[in-house]
């Protein structure tokens, strides 16, 4: 793995998973890297309090927040190793909006590296 792209795992995701703040840098330096997604989970991001009403369930607390966390849903989106930079970035948007008010954040379950 590309000694930049590691670094960027290392010092940015946000638990054992590859789920990420902000996952559009995660995305640019991936490809720029040769690098590829090849499926994605989704997380969502909700109050603790709430998780009833969230489209997942378990997951990770927030450390930076502690009254939120990361729940996981049972969507995901397969096969997109075909897809540029571009694709997947309005993929994760279509999704993203398609859900709200929820707040769907994607999980990088299989990458090309």
């Amino acid at each position: 793995m590309n000694t930049r792209l590691k670094d960027y795992i290392d010092q940015h995701r946000v638990c054992s998973d590859l789920i990420f703040r902000d996952w559009e840098t995660f995305l640019e330096i991936l490809f720029e890297c040769g690098g590829c997604v090849d499926e994605i989970l989704w997380f969502e991001y909700v109050l603790i309090a709430e998780q009833k009403n969230s489209l997942g369930g378990g997951g990770y607390r927030d450390p930076r927040n502690p009254d939120y966390m990361w729940a996981e849903t049972m969507m995901d989106d397969r096969d997109l190793r075909a897809k540029s930079l571009s694709e997947t970035k309005d993929l994760i948007q279509r999704t993203i909006e398609t859900y709200r008010p929820h707040t769907l954040v994607p999980c990088f379950f299989e990458i090309c590296v």
